[in-house]
């Protein structure tokens, strides 16, 4: 009676564990999301990236490395965004794989050919190819849900598709003339092959790269020449140098949320009708009065 007690509680433990959502950690918001976009009460995520965090200078602390353990998988954006991901993968175990979601993400090149720009988020075609990547790796790590990824995932792709359209919808409203994406720094690249526009970054990769005198004054020789009417900062630092160059200019300013960090949206959807919007009301025409209806 001993012996078949143990059994039917080994059994139950069992079946407990069988049930319990797997781990996924992950280093920034949107791919949290995405995660839990795929795998709903099937798997329990954890977010590591700190509510008011940098992205380029983050770098996780033992509480937040900690917080991963027993994670099945550790999302990643790639392509050199995580420099810290050596060190990371030698304090975590063996059984958790690190999955760098931009790794399979076609690269596009910043305005002078010198490197990638690796923001690849800013392209719904890209977190629809992504969600694929991460889909795939959730089925391998959890085989018994594998339908309810697929059919997550399914979803997440008609939403993605969807954001491209209402984009190309928004941009309609754009004269291609006037599609010069001038930006705090070099992370609107997949934007503006996704959307045809010319980018146009300040400054490099990171916000706080800075140009030299000669080449400022080269770009607002350019800015003024192309009739650029608006120039777009970054929500999350200062815009002291674009407005500078706004005034010098008479044109207008308007912020972006370029790292898909911003503690005021919490849905990538909110982020890029955000940006499209954004970007739509400082570059496109004035839309002309009813001349019957101002008399």
């Amino acid at each position: 009676m001993r012996t078949l007690l143990t059994l039917c509680f080994m059994f139950v433990l069992g079946m407990v564990a069988q049930a319990a959502p797997a781990k996924v950690a992950s280093l920034h918001p949107l791919l949290s999301e995405m995660a839990t976009s795929l795998g709903g009460d099937k798997i329990k995520v954890v977010n590591l990236f700190p509510e008011n965090g940098d992205l380029h200078n983050f770098s996780p602390t033992s509480a937040e490395v900690s917080a991963a353990i027993g994670a099945k998988l550790l999302l990643a954006c790639g392509k050199g965004i995580e420099p810290y991901l050596g060190d990371l993968k030698d304090s975590l175990s063996a059984k958790t794989r690190i999955l760098e979601l931009g790794a399979d993400i076609p690269d596009v090149m910043v305005p002078d050919g010198s490197r990638p720009d690796p923001h690849w988020w800013n392209s719904p075609e890209n977190m629809k190819r992504a969600s694929r990547t991460l889909m795939l790796a959730l089925c391998e790590a959890d085989p018994a849900n594998k339908t309810t990824f697929e059919a997550n995932q399914k979803k997440y792709a008609d939403n993605m598709d969807r954001m491209m359209r209402m984009g190309k919808m928004i941009m309609r409203r754009i004269p291609q003339e006037q599609r010069v994406l001038v930006t705090a720094h070099a992370a609107m690249c997949h934007f503006c092959r996704d959307f045809n526009f010319t980018p146009v970054p300040v400054h490099g990769i990171a916000k706080e790269s800075e140009g030299d005198t000669a080449s400022l004054a080269q770009l607002i020789a350019t800015l003024r020449e192309k009739q650029v009417k608006c120039i777009f900062t970054e929500v999350n630092s200062s815009p002291k140098a674009l407005d500078n160059i706004a005034r010098e200019l008479g044109i207008k300013s308007r912020p972006l949320v370029m790292d898909g960090i911003y503690p005021r949206m919490d849905t990538y959807e909110k982020i890029f009708l955000f940006n499209t919007g954004i970007i739509a009301s400082g570059l496109a025409p004035a839309k002309k009065k009813n001349t019957e209806q101002a008399k």
